[in-house]
């Protein structure tokens, strides 16, 4: 029962919230006397699902694959080296100089795999930024040439619909306000139009 009230009390809590805020947001919207505005048309796109659906996205994450293939080979050359440089060490007599070059070749070996793993790593990734950063300012430019087409003045994030299965009473309230776009009509929805010119101009740029 206490469980119960809780949330009901939450849920009127968050009722009232969004009651003010919308009447603080018609109130700085609604122009003054003497003013004069157009209204402003405004459109969504669902970023995540835009990025998901282009052909480029697929190639971007197989040459990411190829890459990581690439590197993963490549360290397990590096390791088997390794090995047999530890098996070498086995052989030889502990104190005599052959021992003691043979160690001395094994950790610096050791210490360049190491330092090669770290590197790659870090190169993987700034390769990926890269191309999902140049992927989204494509997104972006088409968004803006799609909202123009349209006649739309603004285009606002719109976030797929939130999964609220399992979410506990407490995190309820944020997952809530963290919500954009909490409807909008279908033929505000621009989505499917970006994806489909920015399929068509990739497939055309590869010609």
């Amino acid at each position: 029962m206490k469980r119960t009230v809780r949330i009901a009390f939450l849920m009127a809590t968050l009722c009232l919230l969004s009651h003010a805020a919308t009447r603080v947001a018609f109130a700085q919207t609604k122009p003054e006397a003497g003013q004069h505005g157009r209204p402003t048309a405004i459109a969504v796109v669902d970023v995540e699902r835009s990025m998901n659906a282009m052909d480029e996205m697929t190639q971007i994450q197989a040459n990411m694959n190829t890459l990581l293939d690439r590197s993963k080979n490549e360290e397990l050359d590096r390791r088997k080296k390794l090995e047999q440089l530890q098996q070498d060490l086995q052989l030889l007599q502990a104190g005599t100089d052959a021992f003691r070059q043979k160690s001395d070749e094994l950790q610096l070996k050791a210490i360049e795999l190491d330092s090669w793993s770290k590197f790659q790593q870090g190169a993987l990734q700034r390769e990926q930024v890269l191309q999902l950063t140049n992927l989204y300012r494509k997104l972006l430019d088409m968004v803006g040439k799609v909202a123009g087409d349209n006649g739309f003045d603004m285009v606002i994030f719109k976030e797929k619909d939130p999964e609220f299965r399992n979410v506990k009473p407490d995190a309820l309230s944020a997952l809530i306000s963290l919500r954009k776009v909490l409807w909008v009509r279908e033929d505000l929805d621009l989505t499917d139009q970006v994806i489909l010119r920015m399929n068509n101009e990739w497939k055309n740029n590869k010609k």
